[in-house]
């Protein structure tokens, strides 16, 4: 595996780490820290994707990390992932899933919920 993408692994890492407030690191500032590495290496972009599509099927991933760097990033290639895989008899967290879509709505309701969003 590259540096580039396991850089991203670990800092998705943190992340899950500061969302169960076992780091000192606020969690949005852990995922301010993936958006702004994910920019920073635009050439990475499909792996990128390829990543962020396994935190949203992995069981013990926060879909707010994908939610707070598609609102930025608005990815078709996510979207498309995401409507795919919205079916509530087959996966119970589809309105998790329903929810993270509203990221990419001219007015997001979770904007609210950190502050580098709520000054825009």
């Amino acid at each position: 595996m590259n540096d580039i993408i396991e850089q991203f692994d670990i800092l998705c890492d943190v992340a899950m780490a500061a969302f169960s407030e076992e780091l000192e690191i606020s969690y949005e500032m852990s995922l301010l820290n993936i958006l702004e590495f994910v920019k920073k290496h635009p050439d990475y972009r499909e792996w990128f994707i390829d990543r962020f599509k396994l935190i949203l099927t992995s069981r013990n991933s926060p879909f707010e990390a994908v939610a707070f760097c598609m609102r930025e990033l608005q990815w078709p290639e996510i979207k498309e992932f995401v409507i795919s895989k919205m079916n509530p008899s087959e996966d119970p967290r589809s309105e998790a899933l329903r929810s993270l879509l509203t990221a990419y709505d001219e007015f997001w309701p979770d904007s609210d919920l950190y502050s580098y969003y709520s000054m825009s």
